[in-house]
């Protein structure tokens, strides 16, 4: 399994030194980035960047407001340094109202992003598992959203919630494209992937057809790059 990383994930290392930051993952072994922010770098800079340490973009998570305001600035930075899929990290969908205008925002933005040969997509976290009118609010917007916009499935904050990733993950399908590879505890910890309790060879197994597997890790026990370095290792022997 190729293993790509959320950079968010070493958010505090690249606030210190961000190219140094994101070339030391490429040291450890990630061959795909998923953006959360670009370090002042203008999208020539970034491109020339992500060359130079034989890295590629698989995307990036911009808010809700840049999808409504920034649109055309995010898909030209993206198309220019090779980005595959811009997803929207957050969202209230506490109401069908809000997200009812959330479908209406992604899909008029994957419309557009088409063009850039670029998709749109939602990651969740555990708030999308509550029930409206019966349904997860994730299932609503999935429902609501057109085929171009795809779910960005975070495994951790589904089993959060309660929900069984793996059933989850079979459940959607290839509406679900790229998957949150986040590991948890019984304590509902995030933790090293080789000191939690999700399953993520079944995980992977069932969303094989998944365009890519992107690690993320937000809170830790050891130093940092002795985490990142436990997970890619962990996950890059997952047949």
């Amino acid at each position: 399994m190729e293993i790509s990383l959320q950079l968010f994930s070493i958010h505090g290392e690249t606030e210190k030194d961000y190219k140094q930051a994101v070339k030391s993952a490429a040291d450890i072994g990630f061959k795909g980035v998923e953006f959360a922010g670009y370090g002042g770098l203008t999208a020539e800079e970034m491109a020339d960047f992500l060359k130079k340490n034989n890295l590629y973009s698989v995307g990036a998570h911009i808010g809700v407001e840049q999808f409504k305001e920034a649109l055309e600035e995010e898909l030209a930075y993206h198309q220019t340094i090779g980005s595959k899929y811009l997803i929207c990290p957050y969202a209230p969908t506490d109401t069908l109202k809000e997200i009812e205008d959330l479908a209406a925002v992604l899909n008029y933005a994957a419309e557009k992003a088409k063009e850039f040969g670029i998709k749109v997509g939602y990651h969740n976290h555990g708030a999308e598992f509550n029930k409206i009118e019966g349904k997860y609010a994730l299932d609503l917007l999935a429902e609501k959203t057109s085929e171009n916009v795809i779910l960005e499935l975070d495994v951790y904050w589904a089993a959060y919630a309660g929900v069984d990733p793996v059933a989850y993950i079979k459940k959607w399908g290839s509406k679900i494209e790229l998957i949150h590879m986040k590991q948890m505890n019984e304590a509902l910890e995030n933790v090293d992937m080789a000191e939690g309790c999700l399953d993520m060879k079944e995980i992977k197994e069932a969303a094989s057809y998944a365009a890519y597997f992107v690690l993320e890790h937000e809170d830790y026990d050891k130093p940092v790059w002795e985490s990142i370095r436990n997970d890619y290792e962990y996950l890059s022997v997952i047949k």
